[in-house]
């Protein structure tokens, strides 16, 4: 027996993945995984920045106050609360729930909604 050729294309431009998939369950999944590599490139970079921080209380002070090194921080704290937050929608969706179109735009508006609270409260706790 053949096997049956797929005509699908097999590597999507991101601008062309979102283009067609204009869900909010599709951008929801896509910026999920945007956030967790942002997550993976800032650990590097967050731990250069504690180790530097905790070598004396004039270090921490003079890390802390460097604008630039709070952005990254918030940016940090932003993409690790937007992960968790669309990370428990998925586990929800991987029992079975939230599987359908109607509930799954539901559940994909709730966790945006969760998420963007979480991301303002943490540019207010970081940068103020």
């Amino acid at each position: 027996m053949p096997a049956v050729k797929s005509n699908r294309p097999i590597d999507l431009p991101l601008s062309q993945v979102i283009s067609v998939n204009r869900s909010p369950i599709a951008i929801a999944s896509i910026l999920h995984r945007i956030s967790g590599i942002i997550l993976f490139l800032l650990i590097p970079v967050m731990l250069w920045i504690l180790q530097n921080s905790l070598a004396s209380p004039e270090s921490f002070a003079t890390v802390f106050d460097n604008v630039l090194v709070r952005f990254l921080a918030w940016i940090f704290v932003a993409a690790i609360a937007y992960h968790f937050v669309m990370g428990i929608k998925h586990l929800f969706a991987d029992m079975g729930m939230n599987e359908e179109l109607k509930s799954g735009r539901t559940a994909s508006m709730v966790s945006f909604v969760i998420a963007a609270i979480l991301v303002v409260a943490s540019f207010v706790w970081v940068m103020f």
